[in-house]
């Protein structure tokens, strides 16, 4: 009994884990995608590269190879196939790199903008604010505003109230 609720709590703490990495997977490559390929035992071939605008990176041997509208496994396994023509028996690697989110903050009380790069979706959606409500994907822009905006009153109640002493006083005058 007590091996299956060992079993039971390793595979629920280890599920979201396996559910990411099936993502990943499936996860169509696009333009603008950060890629980095590794072959085991190669260093002098590892590389970490866009996406270019074409669908294409270009590799060692390989040239110019579409990446686009495929999939990390895919690429993976066309990869291998492809490396295998130049190195006995590849080991590859395809790491999809998330690109960094910019949230622009622009302070209304003090009419600043202040930039934060943010390494993750949570990290930005805190930058962001809980108000955000938006989608935030990586490689987002994003722009928010923080803070109250003045009123009239909080900018000019010293010019007032000088204003009112000097008529009182100009009042008091004009009286005697």
């Amino acid at each position: 009994m007590r091996k299956l609720i060992v079993y039971l709590v390793i595979m629920s703490l280890l599920s979201p884990l396996i559910s990411s990495l099936a993502y990943a997977y499936e996860y169509t490559l696009a333009t603008n995608d950060l890629l980095e390929v590794k072959i085991l035992n190669q260093k002098d071939m590892d590389t970490k590269q866009t996406i270019a605008p074409d669908g294409t990176i270009a590799l060692p041997f390989l040239g110019r190879v579409q990446a686009q509208d495929k999939t990390l496994n895919e690429f993976q396994t066309y990869l291998t196939t492809e490396f295998a023509k130049y190195v006995d028996k590849p080991q590859l690697v395809v790491y999809l790199t998330p690109r960094s989110i910019y949230v622009v903050q622009h302070d209304l009380k003090k009419n600043t903008w202040e930039v934060k790069e943010a390494k993750s979706i949570p990290e930005a959606k805190a930058f962001a604010g809980e108000d955000y409500t938006k989608e935030i994907k990586y490689g987002d822009v994003i722009t928010v505003d923080v803070g109250l905006q003045p009123d009239w009153w909080e900018n000019n109640w010293y010019k007032v109230l000088t204003g009112l002493a000097v008529a009182v006083g100009i009042y008091e005058t004009l009286k005697k």
